[in-house]
């Protein structure tokens, strides 16, 4: 462990979690590996990139701990979808879903697509994160193949739930982020309170209170 590195691994050595600062911004910087026992090859992965929200990560690694014990069914990833919200995607030989305002998605590239490697990594099939026009990608999580089903479905469900994520007014948040944030006091609350970005406060919200891709 440094300043910049940071390492675990679980007691029975089947997990180990590398965290890398210096990867901030520029690709994964939280790298999941699992293998079926220490010392063993690497069997799935999960890669995480970007201001992926801190609820995000504790899902995941909840999920992750859960799978030390065992892996539960489902087999198949959950896909409870609102049609007013999400569109599908099947194209160029990617499919997934994608919200209608274009900022949160999950594609696959299911195993001899013609499709660019996600994130330029031929491991990975499954990708979800959140984009915008001006700023490109806000944050990503990246799935290899034989990633369990029920540890996706905890970044998924995330994603695809319609409570907006709450932060408090005194956090800076990053610029990149500011279109999507809209601004309202906490109940019981009284007085004026106004959330910053880096560069200052962010606009009108575009949606309102918010949408899925909010997340």
């Amino acid at each position: 462990m440094s300043a910049t590195t940071f390492t675990a691994t679980s007691p029975c050595g089947r997990i180990t979690l590398h965290h890398d600062r210096r990867a901030e911004g520029r690709g994964p910087h939280l790298v999941i590996t699992a293998r079926n026992a220490p010392g063993a090859p690497e069997h799935w992965r999960a890669d995480v990139a970007g201001n992926t929200p801190v609820e995000f990560l504790t899902a995941l690694t909840s999920a992750v701990a859960e799978h030390l014990e065992a892996v539960p069914d489902p087999d198949l990833i959950e896909l409870v979808v609102d049609p007013q919200e999400w569109v599908e995607v099947d194209d160029l030989g990617l499919v997934g879903i994608q919200s209608r305002d274009g900022h949160a998605f999950m594609v696959g590239r299911p195993t001899g697509s013609p499709a660019a490697p996600l994130h330029g990594d031929e491991a990975i099939v499954w990708r979800i994160g959140a984009v915008t026009l001006e700023h490109g990608a806000l944050w990503s999580v990246s799935f290899t193949q034989q990633t369990p089903p029920f540890v996706v479905n905890t970044v998924l469900s995330q994603t695809l739930s319609s409570q907006p994520i709450t932060r408090p007014a005194t956090e800076t948040l990053p610029a990149g982020l500011a279109p999507l944030v809209s601004v309202r006091p906490a109940q019981g609350v009284t007085g004026h309170h106004r959330w910053r970005t880096a560069d200052g406060p962010p606009p009108s919200p575009p949606h309102g209170r918010g949408t899925p891709p909010t997340r």
